[in-house]
């Protein structure tokens, strides 16, 4: 277990994990909103501790091998002695640590302050990267699943759109937002901050976008399922009318794309894919410089955070199989606009299979 390798590495005796955030429901297959602990120990202790009321559904649907309420360990009576409910948690977590012998403790670096505090006044403290971050980096077969699911009714939604738009009828920016976070929630998905971007305004990336739909409307929606809590993430650049410049803009990030996608299989450096598509996109005339052009990475992982390991840029990143992973290159001039192309990608051993197959280039015209 990468944990217990880490302890060993740091020469420490626990890892302590905090509820709040995906990493902790991803290690413990648990979800609340309490306050709660996960505890692995060097030896292989799995300990979580949380509120009484959660007891019984966390024995349930949990995978933490032991499991102990803060009542049972004395809350109450810590409570009046010590008039803090903060104080009354920190001094049984405390506790536990010392009854496993704990001498360094590994705490993940969004670790709350104050525990972290109160843990050094016991033990050696150090705070480490978050180990379930590596882990969650290659996704286990019921994840892809997931994944490959979210996806099938977010092209399902983003069609919907796409032929309302064919049809004519008038849309603008926020009525296009509004019209597809509307059908993903009917199935399931809720979408926030759903970039519908049109015109000059689209050469910033995450502008989300208002008002009237000019020559193209870049579209860019990244929902989690209600459910299971996975992402999935897909854009297109949808030309609407006849425009030279974004037209090409957009043919360019299309091959850009194609390029990177064929590259994508295990032992690939994700730095070597980044740097082919900047070289297939200069190989078209467009240069980046001054805050303008293809200003951002290549792409990222995508699973219980729609941003998440490994990313795909100007840092060394070995892709494994298993990893689900964008493919988003894009050019943005302040005088023209934005567009931008995205596929979600699983990697796999000897190649990759796309998981948002949908035509690249769409215009309303003929080119």
């Amino acid at each position: 277990m990468a944990v217990i390798e880490l302890l060993k590495e740091k020469k420490a005796d626990f890892f302590v994990l905090q509820s709040g955030g995906v990493n902790f429901s991803y290690a413990t297959k648990f979800k609340s909103s309490s306050t709660m602990f996960y505890l692995i120990g060097v030896d292989g202790t799995d300990l979580l501790l949380l509120p009484e009321m959660e007891l019984g559904r966390a024995l349930r649907e949990s995978r933490v091998k032991e499991i102990a309420s803060f009542e049972k360990l004395g809350y109450e009576e810590k409570l009046k002695e010590l008039k803090s409910p903060r104080k009354a948690i920190a001094e049984i977590l405390v506790e536990r640590l010392k009854e496993g012998r704990a001498k360094k403790v590994l705490i993940p670096t969004d670790f709350p302050a104050f525990l972290a505090f109160e843990l050094q006044k016991h033990f050696e403290v150090e705070a480490v990267e978050n180990p379930f971050l590596k882990l969650r980096a290659v996704k286990r077969a019921d994840e892809i699943e997931k994944i490959r699911q979210n996806c099938l009714i977010l092209l399902r939604s983003f069609d919907k759109l796409y032929r309302k738009l064919r049809s004519k009828k008038p849309m603008n920016c926020d009525s296009a937002r509004s019209f597809l976070e509307k059908e993903l929630f009917f199935q399931g998905l809720i979408a926030e901050d759903t970039i519908c971007s049109s015109g000059k305004l689209s050469a910033d990336p995450h502008e989300l976008g208002k008002g009237k739909i000019e020559d193209h409307l870049l579209v860019d929606v990244f929902p989690r399922n209600l459910r299971t809590g996975y992402y999935a993430d897909f854009t297109r650049t949808i030309l609407i009318r006849k425009n030279p410049e974004i037209e090409e803009m957009l043919k360019a990030v299309i091959e850009a794309k194609k390029k990177a996608i064929s590259m994508l299989k295990e032992g690939v450096n994700g730095k070597d894919v980044h740097n082919a598509v900047k070289d297939c996109l200069k190989s078209h005339g467009f240069e980046t410089k001054a805050g303008e052009g293809f200003i951002h990475s290549t792409g990222h992982g995508v699973g219980l955070e729609v941003h998440e390991e490994p990313r795909i840029g100007d840092v060394d990143a070995e892709l494994k199989s298993g990893m689900v992973v964008t493919v988003e290159p894009g050019l943005y001039y302040r005088k023209i606009g934005g567009v931008r192309v995205e596929d979600l990608i699983l990697i796999r051993k000897n190649d990759c299979e796309v998981l948002t197959p949908y035509e690249s280039f769409l215009a309303l015209y003929n080119p």
